[in-house]
């Protein structure tokens, strides 16, 4: 039997389609009341003849990631995890929940797996857990975390769920690790990287002057799959297709959204006025800012992620971003109404 957290998510989801369309049953853990909707509307754009069937090979089991007994109690007869589930937040006041579901959720879980006899365990990490280099934009697997401001609290909590995950493998634990760049697919269009395309379809006018990596959601679960199913383990991946411009990714956005791209350069400086007028807001309103101190200077970084590890060892082949938000575009032009 297989356990996956965040089904409902962005990786989650397309791990779940990935597995049962192999015809594997899936038992995934999910927090009460959240919404399946999409999930089986993902299914339903990738097979719509029998995603039906295919839907229905997921267990679906209500579940806490600070509850260990839950945990253990969804781990019997479990021998492979998926790990997806996971807070991604660049706003202050969640902070709290998001380093103890991500660091205190992955340790209680990989406990649980030891507890329980688990056999391989895949963790679904990310590319702000490799850290940045002290000099240069080029990263990979070799670099070494360090302590740095370069580093948001959301990497923090990556790497620390790393941490969890690498004590779990020197217990006996055998694990593998992805750390995909900026993920883009089908999605809940409020949550995650799905994001970024209704943003642009919704008349995003400004453009930053960062640049990052970009990998298809498809690849993610893919490469999960294969990993989780091979004989590696104890090892790391980086998951990217492309290192492109926000500028690039936007225009690319705008013409399978049919809108005029961002025309307006976000530098530094209206950044940094951004951020700051931004918190204000926020403050007199009550609401959530829409951009913060960390994504304001994320946006305007530039780095490289070499995929050269993953490609050399299982001759990987990524979706370029041209692809990957074609099938975007297509899934939220077919369902244009699924955030509601």
């Amino acid at each position: 039997m297989i356990l996956l957290t965040g089904g409902t998510g962005l990786v989650g989801s397309h791990l779940l389609y990935e597995l049962t369309a192999d015809g594997k049953k899936v038992r995934a853990l999910k927090r009460k009341g959240s919404r399946l909707d999409i999930t089986e509307k993902i299914f339903e754009w990738y097979n719509p003849e029998k995603f039906t069937e295919q839907f229905q090979r997921i267990e679906w089991i209500d579940g806490d990631l600070s509850d260990i007994f839950s945990l253990r109690e969804a781990l019997q007869g479990v021998k492979t995890v998926y790990h997806c589930a996971a807070v991604v937040s660049f706003v202050p006041s969640e902070r709290p929940k998001m380093l103890k579901i991500n660091i205190d959720g992955t340790a209680n879980l990989v406990n649980a797996c030891l507890m329980e006899g688990v056999e391989k365990f895949c963790h679904c990490s990310s590319i702000a857990a490799v850290g940045r280099p002290d000099k240069g934009t080029w990263v990979d697997e070799s670099l070494i975390w360090k302590t740095s401001k370069k580093n948001s609290y959301y990497s923090i909590s990556k790497f620390g769920a790393e941490r969890e995950v690498w004590r779990g493998s020197e217990e006996g634990l055998q694990v593998v690790i992805v750390n995909p760049s900026v993920i883009i697919g089908p999605g809940d269009p409020d949550r995650s990287s799905a994001r970024l395309f209704t943003t642009v379809k919704d008349g995003l006018r400004f453009y930053s002057s960062g640049s990052t990596g970009f990998v298809d959601a498809r690849d993610v679960a893919k490469a999960m799959k294969i990993l989780t199913e091979s004989d590696i383990h104890d090892e790391r991946y980086i998951l990217n297709s492309e290192n492109i411009s926000y500028k690039e990714l936007f225009e690319i956005f705008a013409r399978y959204a049919k809108v005029n791209p961002p025309f307006f350069r976000a530098g530094r400086t209206l950044s940094e006025m951004a951020w700051r007028l931004e918190k204000l807001r926020s403050l007199l309103t009550g609401s959530n800012p829409l951009i913060t101190k960390e994504t304001a200077r994320s946006a305007n970084s530039r780095y490289q992620f070499s995929n050269e590890k993953i490609m050399d060892e299982l001759g990987t082949r990524f979706y370029s971003v041209e692809e990957s938000a074609k099938n975007t575009a297509g899934f939220f032009e077919k369902y244009p109404d699924i955030s509601n």
